[in-house]
């Protein structure tokens, strides 16, 4: 399925010259995951042109042996292709953002990184210098804490004007409810993808890529026709992790995507944080290992992580934490809040009796009233308001 935009984009293809640009397509496709090797060959020729005047015999020279990319930088039917992606490109309003033209809206934050894509493609307004950027991750398998809290934290950086781009995955879970959150609470947000931009993956996603062209954008690395490789994933957590100032788990077992986003957060010397959870949740066994490890600062609040970014926040901010119950299910917790008030150290059994709601739900929305300091759990397995 393609994606089109109703939408005119500026575009960037003639900000540097034409042929180059067609020399630097052709080079991140041949090379989309040998990025240290491209990089370097530019460096070395200084332009991506003189990289393809390259014969065998130098290639050998440069690399010492033989590599399968080398029949396909020998292969002048790569730069027919190359222009025939641009061109493409142009057709969907698509921009090619690429890393050696300082005069195109290429993140800079993305090249602070030692990994930094040659090329992104764009499809969409919202620019990737000019706005903060956080980026929000997590599992697939998101419990309704994990939404919850998701959902928490971007409509208060829309309360606090932020001001922050949410950036995500655009995958099932906190994924998705990163984003969504973002459509609800119009922040601009940016999904970066695994594939190239004529096809969305998830296609259960495709309605929400169209309304994040409106309030952001789409933004891959890799070219139309690409097939969806778990390491295209891994390549893609680590343009989520350093296009951002900060990274927040919410939700995460001790091993995936988004843990491989808080290892690649880390090494680009960003700030990480984690949403802390039972330790007797499955879903937040990874979050607690990164805050055991001191690898990423424990999710307080979200005025704390602007606070900690340097960012400014309006004298109401920690008004959000004192004065009001959540919005988005405060009637489910006045119904505890209230029960509690009426009947101080009790049960979460009699909890589930008074208030009707189910003993997962239940569990969640009580870890969220203890981290928001409103209530305590004590001895007995009984709840106290604070």
């Amino acid at each position: 399925m393609i994606l089109k935009q109703r939408v005119i984009s500026v575009f960037y293809f003639y900000t540097m010259e034409r042929a180059e640009l067609e020399y630097m397509v052709a080079l991140n496709t041949i090379m989309m995951y040998n990025g240290k090797a491209a990089r370097e060959l530019i460096e070395l020729r200084r332009s991506a042109e003189a990289v393809f005047t390259l014969t065998r015999g130098d290639l050998m020279d440069i690399f010492g042996k033989s590599y399968s990319f080398f029949d396909a930088l020998l292969n002048p039917e790569n730069l027919s292709l190359a222009r025939k992606e641009i061109e493409w490109a142009q057709s969907r309003n698509i921009s090619l953002l690429c890393s050696e033209d300082p005069l195109c809206d290429y993140p800079s934050n993305l090249l602070e990184c030692p990994d930094y894509p040659l090329i992104l493609y764009k499809a969409g307004q919202a620019p990737l210098n000019e706005t903060r950027m956080i980026s929000i991750v997590g599992t697939r398998r998101s419990t309704n804490y994990g939404l919850n809290m998701c959902t928490k934290i971007v409509r208060e950086l829309s309360q606090l004007s932020a001001g922050a781009s949410i950036v995500s995955g655009l995958a099932y879970g906190i994924d998705i409810a990163a984003h969504k959150a973002a459509l609800e609470y119009n922040q601009k947000t940016i999904a970066v993808l695994a594939g190239g931009l004529d096809s969305i993956y998830p296609v259960a996603h495709t309605d929400y890529a169209k309304r994040i062209l409106c309030n952001g954008a789409l933004i891959s690395e890799f070219p139309r026709d690409s097939e969806n490789h778990k390491i295209n994933f891994i390549q893609r957590n680590r343009i989520i992790a350093g296009l951002s100032e900060a990274t927040i788990i919410i939700e995460s077992g001790e091993r995936g995507g988004a843990m491989i986003t808080a290892t690649l957060a880390n090494s680009y010397s960003r700030e990480l944080f984690a949403l802390p959870g039972r330790v007797t949740d499955l879903s937040s066994a990874g979050c607690n290992l990164l805050i055991s490890k001191n690898m990423a600062s424990i999710f307080h609040s979200t005025t704390e992580v602007m606070r900690s970014l340097g960012w400014e926040t309006p004298p109401s901010a920690d008004k959000l934490y004192g004065d009001k119950l959540f919005i988005a299910d405060s009637r489910e917790k006045e119904k505890i809040l209230l029960a509690l008030k009426h009947n101080p150290e009790i049960e979460i059994d009699s909890l589930i009796a008074l208030t009707g709601i189910n003993i997962s739900t239940l569990s969640s929305l009580l870890l969220e009233l203890e981290l928001d300091g409103r209530v305590e759990a004590v001895a007995g397995k009984r709840y106290i308001l604070i």
